[in-house]
């Protein structure tokens, strides 16, 4: 840690060091949330009943460049739940007492800064820009693949991004290597074998639009996941349980504005197999939106949202239908509540929004939740949903409704603070189990620099 924090130190001092013609820039964010829940299992009878936690995470991005070709960027995140020390890991001090409030082991991850980014790019020609190191890669609306900014780290993906931007559209041209294990450096291995995970593909962002048009993205990806050869020694996550699969992915996002009022419709499919197993997996998914705005009303606005994606009612055991959801943006995209995730999922939420004054902005959704297809696997659950399974009905299909509630002040020099209650009514799927009302109050600070 010390290391870290006295390399931190230079890059910050040391801008005479530099070559010639270089320079660099710094970003910061740092935040602190603390989170409530009540019956967060839906039974009011459970001990406890009322969890709560506070959490912060401290950002760090830095840029350099030399000239106007090259650059090099580094994101760097420290993130905590106070109190998780490293007497959480069963370790002790010098004096053999447990190490509460001991954060310098490094058994502890929340005790050490996380490189989540560390790429260089190099501007090949005016309009070819090559990306090659870890970094995130957002699509579209992120409702596919996005950076997931309200968890601790981001996702973000290791390979080489080529993008070439022409006055009518921005074309990126990607590969990556999600995840590799090699198990053969395992003591007991017989068998030598190299599984991966890799994708590559291809995204088009048109920029030449008529003004009611706002964005126009196109994508399609190939993913490649092997299996492992050796099936006598066990493997960490992500190969410990995976199939060898081949997936096609596309999808489309279109959205605009015309006379105040907005809309946006994203679509995404899949189609491919797992090889080993023969077996066809296939999806997809809607989700659109439309609001009207009315600037005179404090800004206020009024919007629908529907989406719906599928489940698997095939029960063949040679398909699977379930839509995969892939590394899209969690958050906010199925509640604020965070309860469910994209797979055998279909919801309406109807939204408000207005500005009660210049720096302070209220909002309000509420939405009603179902599985697409009540026959097949229950829809996933999310960070927040889990204890949610135990219980369903398999002859029923409504999950329930949340109401979510949310105020934020803006201040002078990049602080904010936003409160948030939410409030989640299971339905006939939990019937004679988790009936009770799951409640959720959160309240987060922040500063950007």
């Amino acid at each position: 840690m010390k290391k870290y924090i006295a390399l931190l130190a230079l890059a910050g001092l040391a801008t005479s060091a530099m070559g010639e013609g270089a320079d660099f820039s710094h970003n910061a964010e740092f935040r602190l949330r603390y989170t409530l829940d009540q019956e967060a299992d839906g039974k009011e009878d459970f001990n406890p009943s009322t969890q709560n936690k506070w959490e912060q995470r401290f950002r760090w991005g830095s840029t350099f460049r030399a000239g106007e070709k090259l650059t090099a960027h580094l994101g760097l995140i420290h993130a905590a739940t106070w109190g998780h020390s490293d007497f959480l890991t069963g370790s002790t001090s010098d004096s053999g007492d447990p190490g509460i409030g001991q954060m310098t082991g490094v058994g502890n991850g929340e005790n050490l800064l996380l490189v989540n980014e560390a790429y260089g790019s190099w501007m090949a020609t005016d309009e070819l820009l090559i990306r090659f190191g870890r970094g995130g890669l957002p699509m579209g609306d992120e409702r596919v693949i996005g950076l997931n900014n309200w968890g601790a780290t981001q996702n973000a993906f290791e390979g080489a991004l080529f993008t070439y931007d022409k006055e009518m559209a921005r074309f990126n041209l990607f590969g990556a290597k999600v995840a590799d294990w090699n198990p053969s450096a395992t003591p007991g291995n017989t068998k030598v074998s190299d599984p991966e995970i890799n994708m590559w593909g291809f995204a088009m962002d048109w920029k030449s639009l008529p003004e009611w048009l706002k964005m126009a993205h196109l994508h399609v990806l190939q993913t490649n996941v092997d299996k492992n050869a050796d099936t006598t020694t066990g493997l960490p996550a992500p190969f410990a349980s995976i199939n060898k699969e081949s997936k096609l992915r596309y999808g489309v996002v279109l959205s605009g504005d015309m006379h105040n009022v907005d809309y946006r419709l994203t679509y995404a499919s899949h189609s491919g197999e797992w090889e080993d197993l023969n077996v066809d997996r296939s999806g997809s998914m809607i989700d659109a939106e439309i609001g009207y705005s009315m600037p005179n009303m404090m800004n206020s606005r009024v919007s629908f949202l529907y989406h719906t994606d599928t489940g698997d009612d095939s029960g063949s055991g040679t398909e699977v239908e379930t839509y995969d959801s892939f590394y899209y943006t969690k958050h906010s995209n199925a509640g604020w509540m965070d309860i469910y995730e994209y797979g055998n999922l279909t919801f309406m939420q109807l939204g408000w929004s207005m500005d009660i004054s210049d720096d302070l902005n209220f909002k309000a959704q509420y939405l009603m939740f179902s599985q697409t297809e009540k026959d097949a696997t229950s829809a996933k659950t999310g960070v927040n949903g889990g204890s949610f399974t135990a219980t369903s009905d398999a002859t029923e299909d409504a999950l329930g409704s949340e109401i979510d509630l949310e105020v934020t002040k803006k201040y002078q020099g990049g602080f904010s603070i936003a409160a948030r209650l939410g409030m989640f009514s299971p339905g006939d799927e939990y019937k004679g189990g988790a009936e009770d009302s799951y409640n959720q109050f959160m309240l987060e600070g922040k500063m950007s620099f």
